[in-house]
């Protein structure tokens, strides 16, 4: 991909760019249907949060990584296997090309900084993304891929005009029974989502949308009497999403680059806007002082204080670690309600719930440290983030509550590990709210 033809582009002309690859005219379409292989490399899409990644700064990130005595050996390898060279387009975007000596490789990069998110875009082969800039944002603490929820990924594509799903794939994994389920559907309709829902109980976790027109013209877009668009032949972009803030567009109808332009930058969008609602920490419990105020512990937004004898120190939480939140006041509350959305006949109570968490993630997963302060009630230290959080397991659902130091980061990739490896059919919504002036 080359941008050396541009003059003071802006990031539309840059998106152009990636547009072009994958724009095909009829003609192009029918004869890939005729012999089923592509004519073109996908464009590829990876949104994350950005806790401080500058693309100007990238030389200086990746050398204090190589002369860290503290750089773990895969990364080191990375770095020192490929060589980065980054050239600054405009304000927000800019170039990044990596070498791959050993493969004799050379693949390019769109970078975009904004809002707070980092975007890249590339047309090379998800085997190479892989190895290249997949691995780039592993390995820099100031980047975060995303981490959404299935509900969220079916909105991305009901709440958008002219738009229609035609694909999914779906999966059901339980905690408590050996069941695994995995369903692909490709050409399918929101019916066909339904129905594997009902009948497996499987979530998506990708889904395949076409775009009809013009995003903000839902004068063309015929709806079905539930409110949804059609699955309609009339479709000039073909994308897909996955819950990773990973996204995919295979082609776009020749003459409609720039509904290939207005989707992707509006898929960028309802990622970031997603993970804004969901994920942000607006508010939460100040630490203070002993004696100043009253003190919480948050089994309850009513209940103050915890005897200390009710908390049994365990799962290899040091003391300080355990008692760091204890002093905090209701300044303010986060609390994330995690919803079972499949829940089966031999669904197992609380008391179970809370074992196999406490089994299959706090104990099993090496990040984190705990106390369980009830039988159903863990305090939480994530040791990568530094941060803790607070688990009530009543009845099918679990509710995390912020504590003093909890941000976004840690929140996102427990929900993350629960996702896939504890439970595929939670749902969740946020509550946050400032309790004193």
């Amino acid at each position: 991909m080359k941008f050396d033809h541009l003059e003071d582009p802006d990031n539309d002309d840059l998106y152009e760019q990636f547009i072009a690859h994958v724009s095909k005219t009829d003609q192009d379409l029918a004869k890939e249907a005729k012999t089923g292989k592509k004519s073109t490399t996908e464009l590829k899409l990876f949104v994350a949060k950005n806790n401080g990644f500058s693309s100007s700064d990238l030389p200086d990130i990746i050398d204090d990584i190589l002369t860290s005595d503290d750089t773990n050996q895969r990364p080191r390898d990375f770095f020192e296997e490929h060589h980065f060279d980054i050239s600054i387009l405009n304000e927000d975007c800019a170039h990044l090309i990596i070498k791959t000596p050993k493969y004799e490789r050379k693949d390019d990069f769109l970078i975009v900084d904004s809002g707070g998110y980092t975007k890249f875009l590339t047309a090379i082969r998800r085997k190479w993304s892989k190895k290249t800039v997949e691995k780039l944002i592993q390995y820099f603490d100031t980047l975060e891929r995303l981490f959404i929820t299935s509900d969220d990924l079916e909105g991305i594509v009901d709440n958008t005009s002219n738009r229609n799903l035609t694909g999914f794939t779906a999966k059901y994994k339980p905690f408590y029974k050996e069941e695994r389920v995995s369903v692909q559907v490709h050409g399918g309709t929101e019916k066909h989502l339904e129905n594997v829902e009902s009948e497996f109980s499987a979530r998506p976790k990708r889904i395949e949308f076409g775009q009809e027109a013009d995003l903000d013209d839902s004068s063309q877009n015929p709806i079905r009497q539930d409110g949804g668009a059609t699955n309609s032949t009339s479709n000039v972009v073909d994308a897909a999403i996955r819950q990773d803030g990973y996204a995919s567009v295979p082609q776009v109808r020749s003459g409609s680059e720039d509904v290939g332009v207005s989707t992707i930058k509006d898929v960028m969008s309802s990622y970031e806007q997603v993970d804004q609602e969901k994920f942000n920490v607006d508010h939460r419990p100040e630490r203070i002082k002993p004696g100043e105020r009253y003190f919480i512990s948050q089994l309850d937004l009513d209940e103050f204080e915890v005897d200390d004898s009710e908390k049994q120190p365990d799962g290899g939480l040091p003391d300080e670690l355990r008692t760091l939140d204890q002093g905090s006041v209701m300044e303010g509350v986060t609390i994330w309600h995690f919803e079972e959305q499949m829940p089966g006949k031999n669904y197992p109570g609380e008391q179970a719930v809370a074992e196999d968490l406490e089994r299959e993630i706090f104990d099993y997963k090496d990040r984190y440290s705990y106390s369980k302060l009830q039988k159903c009630n863990f305090l939480v230290y994530d040791r990568e983030h530094g941060e803790s959080f607070e688990i009530i397991i009543s009845g099918q659902n679990i509710r995390v509550y912020a504590k003093s130091n909890t941000t976004s980061s840690s929140f996102r990739e427990f929900y993350n590990i629960l996702d896939t490896d504890f439970n595929s059919t939670y749902g969740f919504e946020k509550e946050s709210a400032q309790l004193r002036a």
